[in-house]
């Protein structure tokens, strides 16, 4: 029995199954968001057999239309992952990789794939004359992607004629450059430095971004992500902890459930309330206000996962998220360029002109937008990025 109740409540600290089941539901959540904003598909889903519970009827309009916040969650993964190593050290005693290894594994990791459509798809806009008239332009957006600076300006970050989600990209590499420091001082101090990011994020959103600019310039910030980031790191050390101090884990584990359980409810009532707070400008509004809120939100709710019995985690850390998180990143840098260019195709100019045409061409745009989406995601994941970064990395080894 003894041996049965340790496989059930035992944790990995070297890989989080269930964080793949939260990246593929967090990229799919953005996902949704972008196809509906180009199809306009919005479907309710009848539910006869939930009668009995007073449910007839499933409407995912929240989800769809604020999937984009969904983004925090995968940046605060990224942070979760990143200080996973670093939290080992200080409970384990495992050894990090050294700062040169560190950013040859995050270049290997994020730019192949990320050059690749920066260049495909400038090659396209060139060839459809998005461009035309605006040479100097061109070259700008080209150039500032490449060099992951696109955000510094406010036409290439807005108006950009490759694909807007760049722009994640942008705030990943940021983190990168500044984490080394960040992790050595968390390390040290982890309190007093999530105390510094909380502030020094809710300081700048609150009291410098209204100066700076309007919501849509200033809502996607690094500085704005700080919280985001610390929580992120703060998830990790907390996770090794537990792992490492906690010897019986049952009790615990009801509770990790009953608190992400608790989290969801949260999240889904902060997705209602960035819906009712009016149209795209005043969401991004509330998003700048209420991003701490959130990712604290999405913290509780994966570690909650992660420290559950093994049957709860494997609702997230199954094969079908994981393959889907294997290639949620190529996912995530195609798939609106790619529903824009199919919805383009059959002569739409937005999504009234999909809706306008019919249920059946809703679905069409929709479901070819998500086979195309995936099987691009994998071939450019496998066939490019993958590869290259065995090249780069020159072991054969992936992270």
């Amino acid at each position: 029995m003894k041996n049965v109740r340790t496989s059930i409540f035992a944790v990995d600290t070297t890989h989080v199954g269930v964080l793949d089941g939260v990246r593929a539901l967090g990229v799919l959540c953005v996902l949704w968001f972008h196809f509906w904003q180009q199809s306009w598909l919005m479907p309710v889903y009848q539910t006869p057999f939930l009668a009995w519970a007073g449910i007839k009827a499933i409407n995912p309009d929240v989800l769809r239309r604020v999937g984009y916040l969904c983004v925090d969650l995968m940046l605060l993964l990224s942070a979760f992952v990143l200080y996973l190593p670093y939290a080992r050290r200080t409970f384990c005693g495992t050894p990090v990789d050294s700062v040169k290894t560190f950013f040859k594994k995050r270049f290997a990791r994020i730019m192949p794939s990320y050059l690749f459509a920066v260049i495909v798809m400038f090659a396209v806009a060139m060839a459809l004359g998005t461009y035309k008239g605006r040479a100097s332009f061109a070259l700008k957006d080209l150039l500032t992607h490449i060099t992951l600076t696109q955000m510094l300006f406010n036409d290439t970050y807005l108006f950009t004629g490759i694909t807007a989600v760049m722009w994640t990209v942008c705030i990943e590499a940021a983190f990168y450059l500044v984490f080394p420091l960040l992790a050595r001082a968390f390390e040290r101090r982890p309190l007093l430095v999530y105390a510094s990011m909380m502030l020094c994020g809710v300081w700048f959103t609150n009291a410098v971004s209204p100066a700076l600019g309007e919501p849509r310039i200033m809502v996607n910030r690094f500085l704005t992500f700080l919280p985001v980031f610390a929580n992120g790191m703060m998830a990790a050390y907390l996770y090794v902890w537990y792992a490492e101090r906690v010897r019986h884990k049952a009790i615990p584990s009801i509770f990790g459930t009953v608190a992400a359980a608790a989290a969801l409810y949260l999240i889904f009532r902060l997705f209602r309330s960035c819906v009712a707070s009016g149209d795209a400008s005043h969401q991004q509004v509330w998003q700048m206000q209420y991003r701490t809120l959130l990712s604290f939100a999405f913290t509780v709710f994966m570690l909650g996962m992660s420290i559950s019995a093994k049957p709860i985690r494997m609702l997230l850390g199954n094969r079908v998220l994981s393959a889907i998180a294997a290639v949620s990143y190529n996912l995530y840098l195609w798939h609106q360029w790619l529903m824009v260019k199919i919805c383009t195709a059959f002569g739409a100019k937005s999504g009234a002109d999909i809706a306008n045409g019919g249920a059946n061409l809703q679905w069409t745009v929709t479901i070819m937008g998500l086979l195309l989406a995936f099987a691009v995601a994998a071939l450019t994941t496998y066939g490019i990025e993958k590869p290259i970064s065995r090249l780069i990395l020159h072991n054969g080894k992936e992270e």
